[in-house]
């Protein structure tokens, strides 16, 4: 008679938990919408990166390689001058030229110095000694760093604000209570034109070389707030 009345009770009390279990997934049933918003920004370029290049023959490697070095060496000289720009050194070789049937013909050295600066006045100025010795590969404009992140740091803000605010609107319009977030993502990105100003050969060049004039143009910076929403049905 125990054990039957305990079986009994065991039974109601499954079929309690079965039943507020059933409740509870049919009150916790959720929409869900995925969308993106976007806050967009022009910028006007406030450093400037500028590679120049050097490129030497000699039937001598040795030679060649001390050649390069002197002209490396003089350039840094110069540019220690200039405490507004920073530079590094790249790309540096020295390799063998062979003819058609494969002879040694001579030796081809090569180096590049990447300068960088936020002042357009003493780049300008160091271009153009610069340039009677080596040659500008490429030049890039950009927003420098520090100025990126406290500009994207306010683009975030407002474009969550924007996914907030779209949130509501969609919940709203669709006839749901209310909504939670369910995840999030924030991705930022900048379209930098890139303007290159071609050299003549650093052999064909004068003593006197009028400095080059660069327009920094501006910077599109992009923050996208991705995300998903999941609205309650109302009752």
């Amino acid at each position: 008679m125990k054990v039957h009345y305990i079986k009994q009770l065991t039974a109601i009390v499954l079929l309690s938990v079965l039943a507020h279990t059933g409740v509870a997934t049919e009150a916790n049933t959720y929409n869900r919408v995925t969308y993106q918003v976007t806050e967009q920004k022009e910028v006007n370029n406030d450093e400037i990166t500028v590679t120049m290049s050097i490129e030497r023959d000699h039937q001598d490697a040795t030679m060649l390689a001390d050649e390069i070095n002197q002209l490396i060496i003089t350039a840094n000289k110069t540019i220690q001058k200039f405490p507004d720009v920073k530079s590094s050194t790249s790309d540096y070789s020295i390799r063998p030229i062979y003819t058609r049937d494969n002879r040694l013909d001579n030796w081809r050295g090569a180096s590049s110095i990447v300068l960088k600066s936020q002042n357009n006045k003493e780049m300008t100025a160091l271009l153009q000694i610069l340039q009677k010795t080596m040659v500008i590969k490429s030049t890039r404009f950009s927003v420098s760093a520090e100025r990126k992140e406290e500009i994207q740091s306010g683009m975030i803000e407002a474009a969550l604000k924007k996914f907030n605010t779209r949130a509501e609107m969609v919940s709203k319009g669709m006839g749901f209570k209310k909504y939670r977030l369910v995840n999030v993502n924030i991705n930022n990105s900048g379209n930098t034109p890139r303007p290159i100003y071609a050299m003549a050969s650093a052999n064909a060049m004068s003593d006197s070389i009028a400095a080059p004039t660069f327009e920094s143009g501006i910077t599109t910076l992009n923050v996208t707030v991705s995300g998903t929403i999941e609205m309650e049905v109302s009752p």
